[in-house]
């Protein structure tokens, strides 16, 4: 859709793909979401998880009922994918330029912006890296190449990412071997593990 087509009746629409369709901000849009939609679904299945000793409050459902779509997360889980993402997801194929006409649209494409320039999601290039250079490929860049300063900082964001990626995977492995994990008792820690 020509841009200037909807410049004037959907303006926020106009400033949400100028900015997103700049340089390669449609990929820094995409590392920033995804962090924002791994923190939304866990936000939402800490909000929904039953108290500890409300056994009783459970609708009356089995044992394994319970466990299966309480205790998992599994119930929350569906309920986000079916009302958070797919209602959204739906209206917004049928209707993408009102969609996003919205000032809350925006922001969230700001606020994706600003988890990507804080380099938390750096560490994702490293990927695209080794996979390019596994295939072959050269990676294309709607941008002119970085400068020496701008590669000290990129590269610095990328170490960032890997010390807080490295820290995360050694704090999940140490509750995993501790026992401190929501996977069902009869599971061994090594099989969790996978």
């Amino acid at each position: 859709v020509d841009h200037l087509v909807y410049r004037d009746s959907h303006p926020v629409a106009y400033k949400n793909t100028q900015l997103v369709y700049l340089g390669n901000n449609m990929d820094r849009y995409l590392t920033g979401r995804q962090l924002m939609v791994v923190l939304s679904v866990f936000v939402i299945n800490l909000c929904g998880s039953p108290l500890p000793g409300t056994a009783d409050a459970y609708f009356g459902l089995p044992d394994a009922m319970q466990q299966l779509f309480l205790g998992s997360g599994l119930a929350m889980i569906l309920m986000t994918a079916m009302l958070g993402q797919l209602t959204t997801q739906v209206n917004a194929s049928h209707c993408m330029i009102d969609f996003i006409n919205n000032y809350l649209a925006l922001f969230t494409l700001y606020f994706a912006l600003g988890i990507e320039f804080s380099g938390v999601m750096h560490c994702a290039y490293l990927i695209q890296y080794g996979v390019a250079l596994v295939s072959g490929e050269e990676i294309k860049s709607n941008e002119e190449p970085r400068t020496w300063v701008q590669s000290i900082f990129f590269w610095f964001r990328v170490l960032l990412s890997l010390t807080v990626l490295s820290f995360s995977l050694a704090v999940t492995l140490v509750a995993l071997f501790q026992g401190k994990t929501t996977m069902w008792p009869n599971v061994p820690t090594w099989a969790s593990l996978l």
